[in-house]
């Protein structure tokens, strides 16, 4: 997992949404989109709430 993606994780994780993530770090939704597909796929999960509770399940991810 790149810096980039982990920053990107935390964020997901806090319950930041896409538009707030992009202005935070000044990239496109998209990009953050796309991010998160790729932190979601490594994870195994298909939407935050599922990489939420594999979190909590596992705390160090």
């Amino acid at each position: 997992m790149t810096n980039r993606e982990k920053e990107i994780l935390h964020l997901l994780l806090q319950g930041k949404t896409n538009k707030q993530i992009a202005r935070e770090l000044g990239i496109s939704d998209f990009t953050v989109r796309d991010y998160a597909s790729s932190i979601f796929h490594q994870h195994g999960v298909n939407s935050r709430v599922e990489l939420l509770a594999k979190k909590m399940k596992n705390p160090n991810i």
